[in-house]
């Protein structure tokens, strides 16, 4: 019994430690928690229950940002992580996490980076952004519409066809490589489209000095009221226009000489006519300005027709040896002959309707002056063996050693010297001698 006893007892001991055992596993299971521990980068920041409410405080500060800065792509620019355990009673340190991610956490926009010549003119929100920059660029000298059928063009790979006449744009280009590259961003560092495009258009700053400065071996100490700054684009938008177009082709000129004109007289044998020509180019147009033109080619349409013009080389001093009447109309009132018992040498000629005295050939004029008899007197010589003799003028309008042209006015009829009345006396001489002007003219 005692046996049993000490056996009954035996057994209800360690009956009793099982039920001990039991419960005390049950409440250490009941305490233990998952816990998830929050890095930053690498570097532990705390512990929180539950991932969402990191994850919840991030999406607020990207819903922020959104709403500041437009519809964005944004992101964290740290790395946020996470460590699971699974911890008896645990201790969170949430406040501590979002009081860090606060301060530390930096909300970055997905922007891209517009270069030009490896040289960076602004972050822009997007590609697209990025691409509208310098399409608005090239639209300030090209018109959007024509900047598409450029682009349309080139990507069929159709060729302009133009007409005489007629030019169009092919191409638009920047002079320097253009390149986008992807970046995380500042979003208060990300420009606008305006922005972006002063800045491609002032990019560069040239200093020039002024002459002085540039002679003296002192020029850096200049004043900066003796700099002129100049603001120049990172890139020029350089256009390709093609085009045709009509050009005159200017006749030749021949000039032949003539002894049937006198010194100083032309003649047009041939009028002539110009030609034509078609003309095919290309041309360069920097910032809205003409840079250069190429020839492609050049058709004769229509060829030119020289102009022909006769020269004189005849001297105008030297008479035809054929004499015109001196005077206009007019009678003879006395001819060659005795006359009041001498010798009259010439004819006298009177009743005119103007009184002006012409040149009967070319000559040279050897006298013009008064003479007693005479009065005002021109002689002019022929230069053919012929001299003609102009006498009674009232006046003279010729000089000595000029050149006359037959039928040219020497002077104007009078009545000065031995005369009855106003007449011309006239007289022609052949190699000295005296001859009758009836048989001349």
């Amino acid at each position: 019994m005692k046996l049993r006893k000490g056996v009954g007892k035996k057994t209800s001991v360690v009956a009793l430690f099982g039920i001990l055992i039991g419960v005390g596993t049950v409440y250490a299971e009941s305490t233990i928690e998952d816990t998830y521990h929050v890095y930053v980068d690498d570097k532990p920041i705390g512990t929180v229950e539950d991932k969402e409410i990191v994850h919840s405080y991030i999406e607020d500060q990207l819903s922020s940002a959104e709403d500041k800065y437009g519809d964005w792509q944004f992101n964290t620019a740290e790395e946020i992580s996470f460590e699971q355990e699974r911890a008896f009673s645990p201790e969170y340190t949430e406040e501590k996490v979002l009081s860090y991610l606060d301060k530390e956490l930096t909300v970055d926009v997905k922007a891209v980076e517009l270069e030009i010549d490896d040289e960076t003119v602004a972050y822009l929100p997007s590609e697209e952004s990025a691409e509208n920059v310098i399409d608005k660029w090239k639209a300030e000298f090209v018109k959007p519409a024509m900047l598409k059928k450029v682009e349309e063009r080139k990507s069929e790979g159709k060729e302009v066809e133009l007409a005489v006449d007629e030019s169009e744009i092919v191409d638009v280009q920047l002079s320097e490589p253009v390149s986008y590259e992807p970046k995380m961003m500042d979003p208060e560092k990300v420009a606008s489209v305006d922005e972006a495009l002063q800045a491609l258009q002032t990019g560069k700053k040239t200093i020039h000095l002024s002459s002085d400065q540039l002679m003296s071996t002192r020029s850096s100490e200049g004043s900066s009221s003796e700099k002129e700054v100049k603001l120049s684009p990172l890139a020029d938008v350089i256009v390709t226009e093609k085009g045709i177009r009509t050009e005159e082709i200017k006749r030749e000129k021949e000039v032949i000489k003539s002894e049937d004109l006198y010194q100083g007289e032309t003649k047009v044998k041939e009028s002539g006519s110009d030609g034509e020509k078609t003309v095919e180019y290309v041309k360069t147009i920097e910032n809205g300005k003409e840079k250069n033109e190429q020839v492609i080619k050049e058709t004769v349409e229509k060829e030119p027709v020289k102009r022909v013009v006769l020269k004189g080389t005849k001297d105008p001093s030297v008479g035809t040896g054929s004499f015109k009447w001196p005077a206009h109309g007019g009678t003879i009132t006395s001819y060659k002959g005795k006359r009041w018992g001498r010798q009259h040498k010439g004819i006298d000629i009177a009743g005119v309707t103007n009184r002006s005295i012409r040149a009967a050939d070319n000559g040279t004029v050897v006298t013009a002056e008064y003479q007693s008899g005479f009065g005002n007197k021109v002689v002019i010589d022929h230069n053919n063996g012929y001299r003609t003799v102009y006498a009674h003028l009232s006046s003279i309008d010729v000089r000595v050693g000029q050149t006359i042209r037959k039928g040219s006015d020497i002077g104007v009829m009078g009545t000065t010297g031995n005369s009855t009345g106003v007449h011309l006396h006239f007289e022609i001489h052949k190699n000295g001698a005296v001859k009758n002007p009836m048989d001349y003219l």
